[in-house]
């Protein structure tokens, strides 16, 4: 009689830890897919959709709207998590060619952007980053 319930036991407590481990890999990985779905902003940045049409500095580069930018990317981000049940915070911020964080329009070269899920009690329950760079010049 006693067997049976300690395997019972046994068997519960492992089956609730795979359930734990299983849910935790589905968060993140909803986190790392979402990021991932983003690259169809970085097409639409070299298709010339966000660019500016005028080539500013003199440096062969072409600029766009970073509020073009941003709007397409968090709407991006909207589409790729509606299914899940978590609040979405996103973090940004544009890059220059050495990789430094900049607001300079003119110096912009990149994005760098942060996806967290976050829980009703505030708690992260996964977090995937992405840098894109953003049209660089072919010389």
């Amino acid at each position: 009689m006693n067997a049976p319930f300690k395997w019972f036991v046994i068997s519960a407590t492992v089956g609730v830890v795979v359930f734990f481990i299983a849910y935790r890999g589905l968060v993140q990985n909803s986190a790392t897919t979402t990021t991932s779905e983003i690259e169809v902003l970085a097409e639409s940045v070299s298709a010339g959709i966000i660019r500016g049409e005028v080539e500013e500095g003199g440096d062969g580069f072409s600029h766009f709207d970073k509020e073009e930018l941003v709007s397409n990317l968090i709407a991006n981000v909207s589409t790729a998590q509606k299914t899940l049940g978590f609040d979405v915070k996103l973090d940004y911020v544009f890059l220059d060619n050495q990789g430094n964080v900049t607001e300079d329009d003119n110096l912009i070269r990149g994005i760098q952007f942060r996806v967290q899920y976050v829980d009703d009690k505030g708690e992260v329950k996964a977090t995937a980053e992405r840098r894109l760079a953003l049209n660089y010049p072919s010389n």
